[in-house]
Protein backbone atom coordinates (compact mmCIF):
# COMPACT_ATOMS: atom_id res chain seq x y z
CA UNK A 1 0.00 0.00 0.00
CA UNK A 2 1.28 3.13 -1.00
CA UNK A 3 1.43 6.10 0.94
CA UNK A 4 0.50 9.33 -0.56
CA UNK A 5 2.68 12.39 1.46
CA UNK A 6 -0.06 15.04 2.52
CA UNK A 7 0.44 18.79 1.44
CA UNK A 8 -0.59 22.13 2.36
CA UNK A 9 -4.27 23.07 0.95
CA UNK A 10 -3.19 26.92 0.39
CA UNK A 11 1.38 26.73 -0.03
CA UNK A 12 1.63 22.78 -1.13
CA UNK A 13 4.51 22.38 1.55
CA UNK A 14 4.74 18.91 2.85
CA UNK A 15 2.14 18.81 6.08
CA UNK A 16 1.57 15.98 9.15
CA UNK A 17 -0.98 13.40 8.45
CA UNK A 18 -4.58 14.13 8.99
CA UNK A 19 -3.72 17.85 8.61
CA UNK A 20 -4.72 20.31 5.92
CA UNK A 21 -2.93 23.28 6.37
CA UNK A 22 0.97 24.06 7.28
CA UNK A 23 2.11 26.00 10.49
CA UNK A 24 2.60 28.98 8.41
CA UNK A 25 -0.54 29.41 6.76
CA UNK A 26 -2.12 28.41 10.11
CA UNK A 27 -0.90 31.36 11.54
CA UNK A 28 -2.39 33.71 8.70
CA UNK A 29 1.38 34.69 7.61
CA UNK A 30 1.70 36.27 4.30
CA UNK A 31 2.62 33.25 1.73
CA UNK A 32 2.08 32.80 -1.91
CA UNK A 33 -1.04 30.63 -2.56
CA UNK A 34 -0.65 28.17 -4.72
CA UNK A 35 -3.34 26.82 -7.06
CA UNK A 36 -3.53 25.27 -10.34
CA UNK A 37 -6.68 25.99 -12.47
CA UNK A 38 -9.54 23.20 -12.79
CA UNK A 39 -10.52 22.02 -16.41
CA UNK A 40 -13.97 21.74 -16.87
CA UNK A 41 -15.01 18.67 -16.43
CA UNK A 42 -15.39 16.31 -19.35
CA UNK A 43 -18.21 14.34 -18.81
CA UNK A 44 -19.96 13.77 -15.41
CA UNK A 45 -17.75 11.04 -13.99
CA UNK A 46 -15.20 13.35 -13.87
CA UNK A 47 -17.47 16.14 -12.14
CA UNK A 48 -18.60 13.53 -9.40
CA UNK A 49 -14.91 12.21 -8.90
CA UNK A 50 -13.73 15.56 -8.73
CA UNK A 51 -16.16 15.82 -5.69
CA UNK A 52 -15.49 12.71 -3.68
CA UNK A 53 -12.91 13.56 -0.79
CA UNK A 54 -9.31 11.95 -1.47
CA UNK A 55 -8.31 8.92 0.50
CA UNK A 56 -11.84 7.80 0.60
CA UNK A 57 -12.86 4.59 -0.71
CA UNK A 58 -14.78 4.95 -3.43
CA UNK A 59 -17.42 1.83 -3.88
CA UNK A 60 -17.51 -0.27 -6.89
CA UNK A 61 -20.39 -0.25 -9.43
CA UNK A 62 -20.69 -3.78 -8.16
CA UNK A 63 -22.31 -2.62 -5.47
CA UNK A 64 -24.33 -0.08 -6.44
CA UNK A 65 -25.91 -2.61 -9.14
CA UNK A 66 -26.53 -5.57 -6.44
CA UNK A 67 -28.32 -2.60 -3.83
CA UNK A 68 -30.68 -1.37 -6.27
CA UNK A 69 -30.96 -5.44 -7.74
CA UNK A 70 -31.63 -6.33 -3.96
CA UNK A 71 -33.81 -3.41 -3.39
CA UNK A 72 -36.33 -4.54 -6.48
CA UNK A 73 -36.35 -8.22 -5.39
CA UNK A 74 -37.78 -6.73 -2.12
CA UNK A 75 -40.15 -4.68 -3.18
CA UNK A 76 -41.07 -7.46 -5.55
CA UNK A 77 -41.30 -9.81 -2.56
CA UNK A 78 -43.47 -7.44 -0.82
CA UNK A 79 -46.02 -7.01 -3.47
CA UNK A 80 -46.06 -10.50 -3.49
CA UNK A 81 -46.74 -11.18 -0.42
CA UNK A 82 -49.73 -8.14 0.07
CA UNK A 83 -51.34 -9.74 -2.80
CA UNK A 84 -51.51 -13.34 -1.43
CA UNK A 85 -52.66 -11.78 1.96
CA UNK A 86 -55.15 -9.65 0.33
CA UNK A 87 -56.98 -12.05 -1.98
CA UNK A 88 -56.80 -15.50 -0.61
CA UNK A 89 -60.53 -17.16 0.10
CA UNK A 90 -61.53 -15.18 -2.97
CA UNK A 91 -63.62 -16.68 -4.99
CA UNK A 92 -63.70 -18.92 -7.21
CA UNK A 93 -67.39 -17.68 -8.42
CA UNK A 94 -70.11 -19.53 -9.93
CA UNK A 95 -72.42 -18.56 -12.95
CA UNK A 96 -75.99 -19.85 -13.16
CA UNK A 97 -79.56 -20.00 -14.55
CA UNK A 98 -78.59 -18.03 -17.21
CA UNK A 99 -81.91 -16.49 -19.20
CA UNK A 100 -82.30 -13.42 -21.07
CA UNK A 101 -85.15 -11.74 -22.56
CA UNK A 102 -85.86 -9.35 -25.56
CA UNK A 103 -87.05 -5.36 -24.57
CA UNK A 104 -89.10 -3.45 -26.73
CA UNK A 105 -86.16 -1.69 -27.71
CA UNK A 106 -84.27 -4.34 -29.34
CA UNK A 107 -81.84 -4.34 -26.45
CA UNK A 108 -81.86 -7.81 -24.44
CA UNK A 109 -81.99 -8.43 -20.37
CA UNK A 110 -79.58 -10.98 -19.11
CA UNK A 111 -80.16 -12.20 -15.64
CA UNK A 112 -78.26 -14.86 -13.46
CA UNK A 113 -76.99 -16.03 -10.51
CA UNK A 114 -73.47 -15.86 -8.91
CA UNK A 115 -72.52 -17.65 -5.85
CA UNK A 116 -68.82 -16.75 -4.66
CA UNK A 117 -67.77 -20.12 -2.96
CA UNK A 118 -64.39 -18.49 -1.68
CA UNK A 119 -64.35 -17.21 2.35
CA UNK A 120 -64.54 -13.45 1.77
CA UNK A 121 -66.64 -11.16 0.44
CA UNK A 122 -65.89 -9.90 -2.65
CA UNK A 123 -67.14 -8.42 -6.36
CA UNK A 124 -66.95 -10.83 -9.45
CA UNK A 125 -66.42 -9.63 -13.04
CA UNK A 126 -68.85 -11.71 -14.95
CA UNK A 127 -68.53 -11.77 -18.65
CA UNK A 128 -71.57 -11.93 -20.70
CA UNK A 129 -71.51 -13.26 -24.18
CA UNK A 130 -74.24 -13.53 -26.57
CA UNK A 131 -73.85 -16.40 -29.07
CA UNK A 132 -75.54 -17.07 -32.52
CA UNK A 133 -77.01 -21.01 -33.63
CA UNK A 134 -73.40 -21.29 -34.98
CA UNK A 135 -71.74 -20.55 -31.71
CA UNK A 136 -70.19 -17.14 -33.01
CA UNK A 137 -70.09 -13.96 -30.81
CA UNK A 138 -72.18 -11.59 -31.31
CA UNK A 139 -72.29 -9.15 -28.41
CA UNK A 140 -69.79 -9.49 -24.98
CA UNK A 141 -69.58 -7.16 -22.30
CA UNK A 142 -68.27 -7.04 -18.85
CA UNK A 143 -70.24 -6.35 -15.38
CA UNK A 144 -68.93 -5.96 -12.11
CA UNK A 145 -71.07 -7.71 -9.17
CA UNK A 146 -71.92 -5.79 -5.96
CA UNK A 147 -70.07 -7.49 -3.01
CA UNK A 148 -71.02 -11.10 -2.54
CA UNK A 149 -70.88 -12.33 1.00
CA UNK A 150 -69.34 -15.77 1.39
CA UNK A 151 -71.29 -18.92 0.40
CA UNK A 152 -74.32 -16.85 -0.69
CA UNK A 153 -75.67 -15.82 -4.04
CA UNK A 154 -76.92 -12.71 -5.71
CA UNK A 155 -79.13 -12.14 -8.83
CA UNK A 156 -77.99 -9.80 -11.27
CA UNK A 157 -79.42 -8.38 -14.36
CA UNK A 158 -77.85 -6.77 -17.09
CA UNK A 159 -78.64 -5.28 -20.34
CA UNK A 160 -76.75 -5.87 -23.68
CA UNK A 161 -77.81 -2.93 -25.93
CA UNK A 162 -79.03 -3.78 -29.41
CA UNK A 163 -78.14 -6.83 -30.74
CA UNK A 164 -77.90 -6.67 -34.18
CA UNK A 165 -77.93 -10.66 -35.15
CA UNK A 166 -80.68 -13.21 -33.36
CA UNK A 167 -78.81 -14.21 -30.12
CA UNK A 168 -79.74 -18.13 -29.78
CA UNK A 169 -78.07 -18.83 -26.39
CA UNK A 170 -76.21 -16.53 -23.56
CA UNK A 171 -73.50 -17.15 -21.66
CA UNK A 172 -71.99 -15.70 -18.34
CA UNK A 173 -68.47 -16.76 -16.63
CA UNK A 174 -67.42 -14.66 -13.54
CA UNK A 175 -64.29 -14.61 -12.04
Amino acid sequence: MSTVAARCARCGRPVEPGEHLCAQCRDEAPVRVMGRAQAPPESELDERQRRWPPGMVKPSPVQYHATVMVTVVLVLVGLALFAFLHHRGVGPFDASHVRAHRTATSSVVVTFSVTNQGSHTARSTCHITALDGSGSTVADESVLTPAVAPGSTIHVSHVLPIVMAAAARFRARCT
